[in-house]
């Protein structure tokens, strides 16, 4: 059965851009030097973030089945990144898992989100979407539209997404409003905050 494996990588905050530059070269090269990795992809975290943490970088492969996965971890080109490790990088988090391919969607199924715009100047404002946006933003993007955001904003402890994102919107997306309307928003707490949880 093909496995995937998958790593996410939050770099030090006080890091040399160019530490973590050569970390991220360097471990892309792991494809090129280990001809049992298959389907290589990696790359920075895009803004907003939704599900993808507080991480900066994650990469993503196939290999074979337990066994090319045991040997890719032993092999000399996996080991060679260690050395660029500890300048770049405050913590990872690896995951594997046996799959079997399920398709995508086609193109045609497949829609961007639009950022949001103003409201024309006779048109009542509608409640835009903010999710994954830090609160700073949505407060921008209710302004362009003609709203402004609650100063109550609504922590949840303990979330899946990035600390410090809008998950939620009272009215709902798409309600019409009239201009200077308050819109309120909840936000993700830290992932650590629930007290039977401690940080890995």
């Amino acid at each position: 059965m093909p496995i995937r494996h998958v790593v996410f990588v939050k770099f030090l905050a006080n890091a040399d851009p160019a530490a973590i530059e050569r970390f991220i070269a360097e471990v892309d090269r792991l494809p090129s030097l280990n001809t049992e990795v298959r389907n290589w992809v990696s790359g920075r975290s895009p803004e907003p973030r939704f599900h993808n943490g507080d991480f900066d970088w994650g990469l993503s492969c196939d290999l074979d089945d337990w066994d090319a996965m045991d040997r890719y971890m032993w092999h000399e080109a996996h080991l060679r990144t260690s050395p660029f490790v500890p300048d770049a990088v405050d913590y990872l988090l690896s995951f594997d898992f046996e799959h079997q391919f399920a398709g995508l969607a086609s193109q045609q199924e497949r829609t961007a989100s639009p950022e949001p715009v103003a409201a024309p100047p006779d048109a009542a404002p509608r409640v835009p979407s903010l999710r994954g946006r830090r609160p700073t933003e949505a407060r921008q993007i209710l302004a362009r539209c003609g709203l402004t955001m609650d100063e109550d904003v609504r922590p949840i402890p303990g979330s899946v997404w990035a600390p410090g994102r809008v998950v939620a919107v009272e009215p709902a997306v798409g309600t019409p409003l009239p201009r200077g309307t308050s819109v309120r928003v909840t936000v993700t707490g830290d992932w650590w905050m629930r007290p039977d949880l401690g940080r890995p």
